[in-house]
């Protein structure tokens, strides 16, 4: 119910989440707790969609941005999910302080980060002078990616910032380009 959203995001900032109750929620939403009963089982239900919304929005993001099949995959990347997800940026800043045991958009996000990096690695055919496990490339990506653009969307873009993480994606999705066999 997206009479819901507002309210829920301005008491968020407010009261934080766990002092937050329906009545509050219902009270900011001028409606009665039996209709946010009938679209939400509770609080954390609420959150819960909420979570997998956005969670929703940013595996698009990421689906598309390594739908490109380049060797270049690394190139942008920071700034790309930089630009598509500032838009959301308070919502997303919220929801990323919230770590509920059913709702973590921060770690949907490094989960999606993760599988996505992994599926790439596995597409890649990695040269034999490259002997690290795709499980911890693919932990390395997701961790990098994730600590940028949390840093981004809390100090706002940073040019020189977008473009340090991308240099170091590339060598993380690509790393045969930055070594000399020594490894």
């Amino acid at each position: 119910m997206s009479k819901l959203r507002r309210p829920f995001f301005v008491l968020l900032k407010e009261k934080g989440f766990k002092a937050m109750t329906v009545q509050d929620i219902s009270k900011h939403a001028r409606i009665g707790r039996s209709t946010f009963y009938s679209h939400y089982y509770d609080k954390y239900d609420l959150l819960e969609k909420l979570v997998a919304e956005y969670t929703d929005v940013f595996r698009v993001i990421v689906d598309q941005r390594f739908s490109i099949h380049t060797p270049e995959i690394g190139s942008n990347t920071v700034k790309v999910l930089i630009l598509a997800l500032t838009q959301y940026r308070e919502i997303l800043l919220q929801l990323f302080d919230i770590h509920t045991e059913t709702a973590d958009l921060e770690r949907n996000f490094k989960q999606i980060l993760r599988e996505t990096a992994y599926d790439y690695f596995q597409r890649v055919e990695l040269p034999d002078k490259i002997q690290l496990p795709l499980d911890y490339l693919s932990d390395l990506y997701a961790s990098n990616v994730m600590l940028f653009l949390l840093w981004q969307l809390r100090n706002g873009k940073n040019d020189s910032v977008i473009q340090f993480g991308d240099r170091l994606q590339e060598f993380v999705l690509n790393p045969a380009n930055g070594l000399d066999g020594s490894l």
